[in-house]
């Protein structure tokens, strides 16, 4: 199963599967996606949830806080849809 996602800053919507997160499926789509471990401990591609519905993977504890969670930001290497979801990246991505 595949949903959509929509990238507000790249003006582009990309499928991303289930087991996927959205930050490899940017990635896969050539979206130069800000990321720098995409192993949920830096924090650069922490994004704003706009729209949907996701699961995160395990994260450290200083990439994410509880209060950024709920004030609905995620971190897109960790973040698996569970539905349509619509992201606004707050880092800045890799010159390139």
């Amino acid at each position: 199963m595949a949903f959509k996602v929509t990238i507000d800053n790249a003006g582009t919507t990309i499928e991303c599967a289930r087991d996927c997160t959205v930050l490899i499926a940017a990635v896969r789509a050539g979206i130069n996606f800000p990321y720098g471990c995409a192993s949920g401990n830096c924090a650069q591609c922490i994004c704003e949830l706009r729209r949907g519905t996701v699961e995160l993977l395990p994260y450290g504890d200083g990439a994410l806080s509880a209060r950024q969670k709920a004030a609905g930001l995620t971190l897109a290497c960790r973040a698996q849809p569970r539905s349509d979801v619509e992201v606004h990246w707050l880092g800045t991505p890799l010159a390139g």
